[in-house]
């Protein structure tokens, strides 16, 4: 049986052209102020929306992010796009997963549920360096940037640990349409139809710590 998760993979020449637009898109956010450190101050109580199985529902944060510093990275938080985990942050080979929407064009409606570098228990900076080369610009350019806007769709209504996944979004109509469908299911669909504005899903060594608890 095909893993249904198989049709989320970019092909090169569509991976080259979406962490391009990511990379610019975080370049052109280098200049923003924000706090000193890499680490949002842990707040257990935090929460923030996330939708998942065509609802949107409430997820609470109860401790930090992890990263895992096995794989390089030149961020103070060690968090990096490119290249998935050696390890998590505990032994369980069947994580759930995040997928982190990212818009690649200005004024998305509905706004993203976390602004720049914003999220609580997020890190603030993300690494690109490792995608640099096969983009053709600097490593240096992009090795530290602020974590960049986004909104986040979960795949089930688990708790725990969750392996972040990011998702590329070019365009108005295809951030409208993953609103209105606030699932998985219909972010695969979009995937898997050619140009529709929806590439993923790039892995990180990044884990979030979360739990859904209302709707």
């Amino acid at each position: 049986m095909i893993d249904p998760r198989q049709g989320r993979r970019l092909r090169l020449g569509t991976l080259t052209s979406v962490l391009l637009g990511l990379a610019l898109a975080s370049v052109a956010l280098a200049g923003t102020a924000y706090a000193s450190g890499s680490l949002i101050h842990p707040v257990s109580g935090a929460t923030t929306p996330a939708w998942t199985n065509g609802e949107t529902v409430t997820v609470q944060y109860p401790q930090n992010f992890f990263c895992d510093t096995s794989v390089q990275a030149s961020t103070p938080s060690g968090c990096e796009v490119g290249q998935d985990s050696n390890t998590g942050p505990v032994a369980n080979a069947d994580r759930s997963v995040l997928y982190v929407l990212v818009p690649l064009f200005a004024n998305p409606v509905p706004a993203p549920m976390c602004a720049v570098a914003s999220c609580p228990n997020h890190p603030l900076d993300i690494d690109l360096s490792r995608i640099a080369g096969a983009l053709g610009v600097s490593p240096d350019a992009v090795s530290s940037v602020p974590l960049p806007a986004h909104s986040h769709i979960l795949d089930g209504p688990a708790g725990g640990w969750w392996d972040t996944k990011v998702v590329a979004v070019t365009t108005q109509a295809a951030w409208a349409e993953l609103a209105a469908g606030k699932s998985d299911a219909a972010m695969d669909a979009l995937i898997n139809t050619p140009n529709s504005g929806v590439s993923g899903e790039i892995p990180t060594n990044l884990y979030l710590f979360f739990n859904v608890v209302g709707r």
